[in-house]
């Protein structure tokens, strides 16, 4: 019988979970400082409490909200958060077990708090953030916590800087990011020299970019979208309005040959997005690649964009040959009312053998632009194989323009629509077939 006892309080014993949470309740007034107590247990929050000092949540915990909120400065440790939650007037750090975080849950959303320092930090504990519907005003700097040499100062002059591999922002329709600083908004970034190391996998889609560019003051370096060395990169579905310098840029850390190539942008695809400079055309590109493979412009509208001084909608521009760009393809873009130099599309080598090899120009749409396609080479190797395909350009636009004492390296075009006719020669290895005139007479 003894035996048998013994067992039974064994079965027992073992059949109660060790590893079950501690559930606490709060009370009205508590003093959350000595509520958070214990590691592995689970609290509830039913008041609204603002926390006067900071705060650590011990390790493992989940907190649950059930008609409740925090305020405060508080730090996780791989916390769960769940329920309706409320963290609104928090500064948060640390980290959290949920995949994704809801901006709602910490954003004012009403377009006229800032609510840049707090998106900064969620990203920093999470990473992947939901935006819903709602205008976040965007008024604070973002800068990293180390110098970063990017040739305009010492720090990251933008509202929202991504440097954690795997950050998305995504918003649904009615998505807003807010803001009247000469500023750029979003800013991804590597350090110099761990090309190796870029952050990677990030996504920015579904969010409208209203900057309210005042029309007199231009700013070319403050761009909507910067990033100094991504691999991996989806910008999809976004709405740029007025923007700044350019709407996005693929840039730079200021190499030189001397330097070398410090960071590279890698692997980016750029969609379904549309870009509006706004009626005073105060704005230096649409989309601009200084530094970049493996690069896709795909089915973007790029409108009323760009100074008369600059360069136009899309620019692909090595400044030198410490940059890499190859294999950018410019697919299916409507491009139209562009006042800048270059025009519609600008391919430029723009020092002496900056590198602009394996570029695809295929069924885009260009119209109301001063050129159509330019085309900067300044020396024999700088510009190599190039395919011009089913293009269409209008009878307002010149079709393309060549400058420089370079010359072009096994280039194609083909099945073009040109409206108007073009009367300059490009020098090199080209190759043009079933190019269509507006007279209806094909070259062949």
């Amino acid at each position: 019988m003894r035996h048998f006892f013994a067992f039974f309080l064994c079965f027992l014993l073992q059949s109660v979970p060790i590893e079950a949470k501690r559930v606490f309740y709060d009370k009205e007034g508590v003093d959350m400082s000595q509520f958070f107590i214990w590691k592995n247990s689970r609290y509830v929050i039913q008041y609204h409490h603002t926390i006067n000092s900071k705060i650590v949540i011990p390790e493992g915990c989940e907190i649950m909200f059930k008609g409740g909120g925090l305020s405060g400065n508080i730090e996780f440790l791989n916390t769960k958060l769940s329920g309706d939650v409320n963290l609104k007037g928090s500064s948060i750090k640390g980290s959290v077990i949920n995949k994704q975080l809801d901006a709602s849950w910490f954003c004012a959303m009403d377009g006229e708090t800032d609510d840049a320092a707090i998106i900064n930090e969620m990203i920093e504990v999470c990473g992947s953030i939901f935006f819903p519907k709602g205008r976040y005003r965007l008024e604070s700097s973002y800068n990293p916590e180390g110098k970063v040499p990017v040739g305009y100062g010492s720090s990251i002059k933008a509202h929202i800087g991504i440097r954690r591999n795997g950050t998305h922002l995504v918003g649904e329709p009615g998505t807003v990011f807010v803001t009247q600083q000469p500023l750029g908004t979003i800013c991804i970034f590597s350090q110099p020299n761990q090309i190796k190391n870029s952050v990677s996998n990030i996504v920015i889609k579904n969010i409208e970019f209203e900057v309210h560019n005042d029309g007199e003051n231009f700013h070319e370096f403050m761009h909507t979208i910067k990033t100094i060395g991504v691999n991996g990169l989806l910008i999809e579905g976004c709405f740029f309005n007025d923007f700044w310098g350019d709407a996005i840029c693929l840039s730079h850390y200021g190499d030189t040959p001397a330097t070398g190539e410090r960071t590279r942008n890698a692997n980016v695809k750029i969609s379904n997005n549309s870009i509006v400079g706004g009626e005073h055309h105060n704005n230096r590109n649409g989309i601009s690649i200084v530094n970049g493979k493996n690069i896709l412009i795909k089915r973007n509208v790029i409108k009323e964009t760009t100074r008369k001084d600059m360069p136009g909608g899309i620019d692909v521009e090595p400044n030198n040959s410490s940059y890499t760009i190859d294999n950018i393809q410019i697919i299916g873009n409507e491009i139209e009312g562009c006042e800048g130099t270059a025009g519609g599309i600008c391919i430029n080598a723009n020092g002496k053998n900056g590198p602009a090899h394996h570029i695809i120009i295929k069924d885009n749409t260009i119209k109301r632009c001063r050129a159509g396609l330019s085309f900067v080479v300044k020396s024999v190797a700088a510009s190599n194989d190039y395919v011009i395909i089913g293009n269409y350009i209008d009878a307002e636009t010149i079709p393309y323009q060549f400058i420089g004492d370079g010359q072009s390296r096994n280039w194609t075009f083909k099945r073009n629509v040109f409206e108007r006719p073009c009367k300059q020669e490009i020098p090199g290895n080209i190759t043009v077939s079933n190019l269509v005139l507006k007279n209806n007479k094909k070259k062949d």
